[in-house]
């Protein structure tokens, strides 16, 4: 029996009409569709796409992913949803998995693919709107012009005043716990009137802040912040 093709499926930030026509096609066609869940079994991404398509008739996959950084929770985690992923495809059937964003940008599907990848299963990625190009249109500011660099960099695990001192445009994600210290650090450096942020990108709660003095320690995980 031919085995099936795992969709790695990019579906934007938030509005459901910023899913692409491709991406729109593979979710209709394929019956097996997996979605991310973070500790609930509410899926984001997945409540996202069922304002766009009828999905009713879809088996639905929830993929438990963990929030954590302890390595061999992550490892188990990746593991276990490329072997339920494995499984469906085994038996001839396609499987697309959501992914917020864009599939390349800090993707958990790309764990997964790797495993899969590496046992010959066919893999295919739908590339999609990205969470910072969308909050820059939201803003109605350019991320980048003529020779401009662009640095899209993880608000956890570097050095933030390093980070913030690279020429360009700086987009700062996965923030979670991290803007507090974000916040304290573009205070230090003089950059409250050159920052940017949109929180819940495209999202029915979406917030869109301009200037530091308008930041929130408490703004959600799901927030893009960008420094001119």
């Amino acid at each position: 029996m031919e085995k099936g093709t795992l969709y790695g499926v990019s579906i934007g930030p938030g509005d459901p009409e910023l899913i692409t026509v491709k991406a729109m096609k593979v979710i209709e066609r394929s019956k097996y569709i997996a979605t991310p869940e973070t500790g609930t079994s509410d899926s984001l991404a997945l409540s996202i796409v069922s304002d766009a398509v009828d999905l009713s008739a879809k088996e639905i996959m929830g993929l438990s992913f963990p929030m954590t950084k302890d390595a061999e929770i992550l490892a188990r985690s990746h593991k276990e949803a490329a072997d339920s992923i494995a499984e469906v495809l085994d038996s001839g059937n396609d499987v697309a998995m959501l992914n917020l964003g864009d599939i390349t940008v800090y993707s958990t599907f790309a764990y997964v693919m790797n495993i899969l990848l590496e046992r010959d299963y066919d893999v295919e990625l739908i590339p999609g709107v990205t969470s910072f190009c969308a909050s820059a249109s939201e803003l109605k500011i350019s991320l980048t012009t003529m020779n401009d660099p662009l640095h899209i960099i993880p608000a956890t695990g570097v050095d933030l005043k390093e980070a913030l001192a690279l020429p360009g445009t700086k987009v700062l994600m996965k923030i979670g716990r991290s803007m507090p210290k974000l916040i304290e650090v573009l205070d230090e450096l003089g950059l409250e009137n050159n920052v940017y942020a949109v929180e819940n990108c495209g999202l029915e709660n979406e917030k869109v802040y301009k200037g530091l003095d308008e930041f929130d320690s408490k703004m959600g995980y799901f927030t893009i912040v960008v420094v001119k």
